[in-house]
C-alpha cells in the first residue's frame, strides 16, 4: 500500500471531519448530567458517531471515555487521544471555535492539541481499512475526555475495558517519545493581612487558572494612589500592563505570554510581573514577606527557587510553572506545575517542595501526580515506530524524552509518537493554536505505515 499517495487523498476529507471536531467548544464545565460538560460529551459522542458511520466498532465507556476499533485477535494495540481542550482565551485572528485553513495551516483550539492529531490517527485507520486491509491484532483508537485537567475520563476507562499489549499517542512530536518526566500538580494556601486603614489597600488578585499553562493574563485590584508605582514599575521593567480607573478603586491587569507548562521558559508569565509590582508597594508585612517568597520561588522555571534544581541525562531538569493565583479576603491560594526528571526521586521531590512553601502560615496539597514514564529505547515498539518514522523522513532520528505528560504513560507499554516535527510552530495553549496541513499528511502516512507492520 503506498500511504504516502493515500494520505494525499485523504486531505479533504481530514479537513472536513477535523473541522467539524474543532467546531465543539469541548471545554471542560461542571455539569450535573455530564462527567466533564456538555460540549466534551457532544465531541466523544460525535467521533463515535463518525466511527459507526464508517463502519468501525465503537463504544461508549459511560461517557466518560470511548473507543473506535477493528481487526481480530486477543491483542490490542491502542492509540491514544484526547477529545477536551484547554479555554481558548484572547488574541485570536478568527474565531477558535471554527476551523479556518490559511497559509496551508489548520486554525483552531484543538487544531495541534489534539483534534487534529486524533483525526489523522483515525484517517490512517479508515486508510487501512478502506484498503481491506485485515489487522491480526484489534487497532483501537482510545478517545479520552479530561487530559487537560486530572485524566478521570482516561482512568474511568481502564477501569472498564483491557490493557493494551502496546500504542502510542498522537499527542507530542516525532519521532518517538519514550521517556516523560513525573507530573506534579500542587495547591499552596496562605493567610491574607486582615483589611487594614493604609495608603494602599490590596483588594484582590485573580490570574491563571489551568496549572499546565504558562498565564497569559493576571489582574490586580486596590485602592488607593497607586499610578505613581505603577509608571514606575512599567518603565523600569517593560512590563505590558495597564490601569484602569473604577469608582473607589484601581484594575491593573499584566499581560504575558502563554505557553505549555512543560516549557515554560518559551513563555511570559503575567503572574510574576504582578508580583513584581505588588513588591515595589507598602503592602502589610504579612502580604509583603509573602509576595517576596513567590518571587523567590516562581521567577526562575529550573525549580532553584524551591531547592528543586535538579537534572539527568535521560529527561533533562526539572521545571516549574506558577499556573495560578488568587487573592480574596481571607486568603491567598497558589497553584502550582512541576515536571521533575524521570530518575528522580518523586518523595524527595515533593518532601521539598513542601519544605519551600510551607512558611508563612501556609499549607501544601498535592493536588494531582502522574509518576514518570521511562520505556527502554531497545523496546520492540520503539524500534518499529522509530524505524517507520525514518523511513518515512529519510532520517535517522533517535528515541527523545520530553517535559510533557501524555496518555502513553496509561500504558503499561506505551509511547507518544507525533504528530509534531522538529520544525513544526508549537501553537499548542496558545491563540491562533494551528498545524501545518503538509504535518497532518505525513502523520497520516506514517500512523498507518505503523499500525499495518504493529498488526499485520
Amino acid at each position: 500500500m503506498n500511504f504516502k499517495k493515500l494520505s494525499e487523498e485523504y486531505l479533504d476529507s481530514f479537513l472536513i471531519h477535523a473541522g467539524e471536531l474543532i467546531s465543539i467548544p469541548s471545554v471542560y464545565e461542571k455539569d450535573e448530567d455530564t462527567p466533564f460538560g456538555p460540549a466534551i460529551q457532544q465531541a466523544l459522542s460525535h467521533m463515535l458517531a463518525l466511527g459507526e458511520k464508517d463502519g468501525f466498532v465503537t463504544k461508549n465507556i459511560d461517557d466518560f471515555a470511548g473507543h473506535i476499533e477493528f481487526g481480530e485477535g486477543d491483542e490490542i494495540i491502542g492509540v491514544l487521544g484526547h477529545l477536551d481542550v484547554v479555554p481558548a482565551g484572547e488574541g485570536w485572528t478568527s474565531p477558535p471555535f471554527e476551523a479556518a485553513v490559511r497559509d496551508n495551516n489548520l486554525y483552531g483550539r484543538g487544531a495541534q492539541d489534539d483534534k487534529g492529531p486524533v483525526m489523522a490517527a483515525y484517517m490512517a485507520m479508515k486508510m487501512l481499512k478502506d484498503q481491506g486491509f485485515q489487522p491480526k491484532k484489534r487497532i483501537r483508537l482510545i478517545l479520552g475526555t479530561d487530559e487537560e485537567r486530572d485524566w478521570q475520563g482516561i482512568s474511568h476507562y481502564f477501569k472498564k475495558e483491557p490493557m493494551p499489549v502496546a500504542g502510542f499517542t498522537p499527542d507530542a512530536s516525532f519521532p518517538v517519545i519514550h521517556a516523560e518526566k513525573g507530573l506534579l500538580d500542587a495547591y499552596a494556601a496562605y493567610p491574607a493581612a486582615p483589611d487594614t486603614e493604609n495608603d494602599i489597600r490590596l483588594l484582590r488578585v485573580k490570574g491563571g487558572g489551568p496549572l499546565n499553562m504558562v498565564p497569559d493574563e493576571a489582574v490586580v485590584e486596590l485602592s488607593g494612589a497607586v499610578r505613581p508605582a505603577f509608571d514606575a514599575y512599567i518603565n523600569e521593567h517593560q512590563a505590558d500592563a495597564y490601569l484602569k480607573e473604577k469608582e473607589e478603586s484601581v484594575q491593573i491587569v499584566f499581560k504575558g505570554k502563554a505557553a505549555h507548562a512543560s516549557r515554560p521558559e518559551t513563555g511570559k508569565n503575567a503572574l510574576i510581573d504582578l508580583l513584581g509590582f505588588l513588591f515595589s508597594l507598602p503592602l502589610p508585612q504579612v502580604d509583603h514577606q509573602l509576595v517576596s517568597q513567590l518571587l523567590a520561588c516562581f521567577t526562575d522555571t529550573d525549580g532553584s527557587g524551591l531547592g528543586l534544581d535538579m537534572s539527568d541525562d535521560v529527561s533533562g531538569p526539572l521545571t516549574s510553572n506558577l499556573g495560578s493565583l488568587e487573592k480574596t479576603k481571607e486568603e491567598w491560594r497558589v497553584g502550582l506545575n512541576l515536571r521533575y526528571p524521570v530518575t528522580a526521586d518523586a518523595e524527595q521531590v515533593m518532601e521539598r517542595l513542601h519544605n519551600a512553601l510551607e512558611i508563612n502560615g501556609g499549607t501544601v496539597e498535592i493536588y494531582d501526580h502522574l509518576a514518570s514514564l521511562y520505556v527502554e529505547k531497545e523496546d520492540t515498539l520503539v524500534q518499529t515506530l522509530l524505524s517507520v518514522y525514518n523511513e518515512a523522513t529519510g532520517g535517522l532520528a533517535e528515541a527523545l524524552s520530553i517535559g510533557g505528560a501524555t496518555y502513553a504513560r496509561s500504558l503499561t507499554t506505551g509511547v507518544a509518537f507525533g504528530a509534531m516535527f522538529a520544525d513544526s510552530p508549537d501553537t499548542a495553549h496558545q491563540s491562533d493554536e494551528h498545524v501545518r496541513l503538509k504535518d497532518m499528511v505525513k502523520a497520516m502516512e506514517i500512523y498507518a505505515e505503523s499500525l499495518y507492520r504493529l498488526t499485520k
